[in-house]
C-alpha cells in the first residue's frame, strides 16, 4: 500500500474515532503504528520553527515538518469529520450498542497487543503494574464523572477545543467524551455539519494550541519512562472499556449475537494491522 494512501486512512480511522464518545483518536494512532511518527510530527512545530518563520525564513522552517506524513493525515482526519458528523450523531441516537460493540473489540485486542509489548520488553513489571493500574481508575474516574454542562461562549469553545485535543492524544481517552462532559458535544458536532465558521475556528485555534503543548508532555514521558508511560496509557485503555461495554439492559438473542459478532470484527482488525505492521512498513 502506497504510504500516503496509509496514513490518509488512518487519518480517516482517527476522525471517526473522534466524533465517537468514548473512543480516542489516539488509539486508532497506537493501533496503526503511527502514534510515535505523530508525535514527532507534532514536536516539529517548536521554538526553532516559529524562530525561523518569524525571522522570514519560511521554506527552512516548513522544511522542519514531515508533510509526507502530515498533510494525508490531517485530510483523512478532516475527510472523516467532515463527511460524516451528521451519519455519527445518527448512529449514536439508533445504533449505539452495536457502535460500542465493534470499538469495544477494537480496544480490547489493541490492549492485548500493547501489554504484549510491555511483557516483553520490561524490566521494571512492579512500577509498570502501578501505573497500569493508576490508569484505570484515572480512566474509570474520567468515564463516570458526571456532565458539567457550561455554555458555549467563545472562551469556553477555545478551551474545549484546547483539553479535547490533550484527550484525543492519549489512547484510551475520549477527546469527543470529554466535550459531553463540558455540554459542547453537540454544539461542536452541529458547528461541523452546519460549517459555522467562527465556531469551527475558534475551536480549531484551541485544537492547535493544546496539541503543540501537549505532544511534547507525552513525548518526554515516552523518551524518558517508556515502559511505565506505556502501562499507564494501557491502564487508560483498559479502563475505557467499561463505558464502551456493549451489553446493557435486556437484549434478544439475535441481538447479542450480532454484538458479539462485531466485536469479534472489531477484535480482528488490531491483530491484522500489527501482523501486518511487522511483515512491511507500517509504523
Amino acid at each position: 500500500m502506497n504510504k500516503k494512501i496509509h496514513y490518509f486512512l488512518c487519518g480517516f480511522l482517527m476522525g471517526i474515532a473522534d466524533t465517537i464518545p468514548g473512543v480516542s483518536g489516539g488509539t486508532i494512532a497506537f493501533i496503526t503504528g503511527i502514534y510515535g511518527k505523530l508525535l514527532e510530527t507534532i514536536k516539529s512545530v517548536d521554538k526553532e520553527f516559529f524562530c525561523l518563520l518569524f525571522s522570514l525564513q519560511i521554506k527552512k522552517a516548513f522544511a522542519k515538518i514531515p508533510f509526507g506524513f502530515a498533510i494525508p493525515l490531517v485530510l483523512g482526519i478532516g475527510t472523516a469529520i467532515a463527511s460524516l458528523a451528521k451519519i455519527m450523531v445518527m448512529l449514536l441516537e439508533n445504533y449505539a450498542d452495536s457502535i460500542w460493540a465493534f470499538f469495544f473489540g477494537l480496544i480490547l485486542s489493541s490492549l492485548h497487543i500493547l501489554l504484549l509489548e510491555i511483557k516483553n520488553k520490561n524490566s521494571h513489571k512492579i512500577a509498570s503494574l502501578i501505573f497500569f493500574v493508576l490508569g484505570i481508575i484515572f480512566s474509570l474516574w474520567i468515564s463516570f464523572t458526571k456532565p458539567i454542562p457550561l455554555t458555549s461562549s467563545y472562551p469556553v469553545i477555545f478551551f474545549s477545543g484546547f483539553f479535547a485535543i490533550c484527550a484525543m492524544i492519549l489512547p484510551g481517552i475520549s477527546g469527543a467524551f470529554l466535550l459531553v462532559l463540558i455540554g459542547q458535544y453537540h454544539t461542536i458536532l452541529n458547528a461541523v455539519a452546519t460549517f459555522n465558521l467562527p465556531v469551527i475556528g475558534l475551536f480549531i485555534l484551541g485544537c492547535v494550541s493544546g496539541i503543540l503543548v501537549f505532544a511534547h508532555v507525552i513525548s518526554a514521558c515516552l523518551n524518558n519512562f517508556y515502559h511505565t508511560t506505556l502501562s499507564f496509557l494501557s491502564g487508560i485503555l483498559a479502563g475505557s472499556l467499561a463505558m464502551l461495554f456493549p451489553f446493557r439492559g435486556e437484549q434478544t438473542f439475535s441481538h447479542n449475537v450480532l454484538l458479539v459478532g462485531l466485536i469479534i470484527i472489531g477484535a480482528i482488525i488490531p491483530l491484522v494491522i500489527n501482523y501486518l505492521g511487522k511483515k512491511r512498513y507500517l509504523k
